[in-house]
Formats: structure tokens, sequence, C-alpha cells
């Protein structure tokens, strides 16, 4: 019988070739470490996104003046308006606005209008203001057209010629126009009907402090 040698992998004539053997791919594990750092990323990205939003809105809501509000005036629910401000450290020196308005408090200083109105600028009503009224009489060319009450203003004298010298201890010595007395409130600003009558000045009362009275009408009496 005949005999013959086959090399190997070698196949004979009619013999249908063998099939590759598949590889099967292997499920991916959660402990596989690129898809654990992914999600660190994604949650990390997740809370840095929420803080810039959280820190992006610190602002709050405060009471402001609608008006100008002099020392000793009665504050009213119609003389405040919410504002949403961001205060940072400053926070606590003004009113929330989340609480009722603080009608019925009285100012102890002056706030000029849109301003925010600070909590110390406030008082229980019955307690005195150290204030005094002092009427001026002031040149109708001289008052400001826009002149509203709790409005603050500086007080200026320009001396006549002839005037006479001051009171001694006053210590007003006036050469020019000069500055007498800064950022004094108006009680009661002119009268409207005042410009449109004869006269050539108008009253103007001022809210002075006890010190500075001596001086104020020292200095008027010159102008």
């Amino acid at each position: 019988m005949a005999r013959g040698l086959r090399r190997a992998g070698s196949r004979s004539a009619g013999e249908a070739p063998s099939s590759p053997v598949a590889t099967r791919l292997a499920a991916p594990s959660w402990l596989d470490t690129r898809l654990v750092i992914g999600v660190l990323l994604v949650l990390l990205s997740v809370l840095i996104g929420a803080r810039v939003l959280a820190g992006a809105d610190r602002s709050q809501l405060v009471w402001a003046t609608n008006r100008a509000l002099a020392p000793g005036s009665l504050l009213t629910a119609a003389d405040v308006v919410p504002v949403r401000v961001r205060l940072f450290e400053s926070a606590e020196r003004y009113l929330d606005a989340s609480e009722p308005a603080p009608a019925g408090y009285v100012m102890s200083r002056g706030v000029g209008a849109g301003e925010l109105l600070p909590d110390d600028a406030l008082r229980q009503p019955g307690i005195d203001v150290d204030v005094r009224l002092v009427t001026v009489l002031v040149e109708i060319g001289h008052v400001p057209p826009d002149l509203v009450n709790g409005q603050q203003v500086d007080v200026w004298v320009t001396p006549e010629r002839a005037a006479a010298a001051p009171p001694k201890g006053t210590g007003v010595e006036l050469s020019g126009a000069q500055v007498v007395l800064s950022a004094v409130t108006i009680a009661t600003g002119p009268p409207e009907a005042g410009f449109s009558t004869g006269g050539t000045s108008v009253p103007i009362v001022l809210q002075v402090p006890p010190a500075s009275v001596a001086r104020l009408l020292s200095a008027t009496s010159l102008g």
C-alpha cells in the first residue's frame, strides 16, 4: 500500500477549510481605571458648575430710600423700596428687605435719595435728635432750583463790603466767599410762592448741630 507524507497544515483535495475560532469581547469592568477617571471628571465638573452658579447670585434684598430723608423725619412705607445688591461683608449694616418696611421709625441722620438705608440711621420715636433749626435768608439767585427737604448742602457766605466786624469768639473771619458749614440738612426748603413775590430773598430752615449755630448766625449777619 502506497504511503505518502503530508505537510502539516496542508489539506487534501476536497477537504473543506477549517473556520477560525471566534474571539469574544470581554465586558467592561466597573473597576476599569479609565471609566473611573471619566466618572470622577464628570462629577467634578458638575460640582464646579453648581459652585459657580451659587456664587454668582450672592445678592440680597435691602431697603433703599425713595427720597431724601432729613434727621428727625418720620419714615413711612412709601419712603423705601426694596433693591437687590451685592454687599458681601457690609450686608449687616443695611436693613433686610425680606422683613417688613421700617415704617414708624425716625431718622437719626440724613440719608440721600436712592441710597441704601443703614440700620444705624434709624431710631425709635421719642428720642431727640441733637440738632437746632436755624432759618437763613438766601437771595433768590443763589438758591438751587431743585432744592428739596432732606437734601444736604454747604452754606457759603459772601460778606458785604461795609459789613461790621464779627462778634469776638465766633471764629468767623470772612474776607471773601467761604464755606461756613458743610453737609447741613435742609429741614424746610424755600416756599414755591417765594419765587413769585417781589422779595429778593427766601427763607430756608437748616438743621444745624448746636455747636455750629453761633458760627452760622455770625456769618450770615455779615453777608
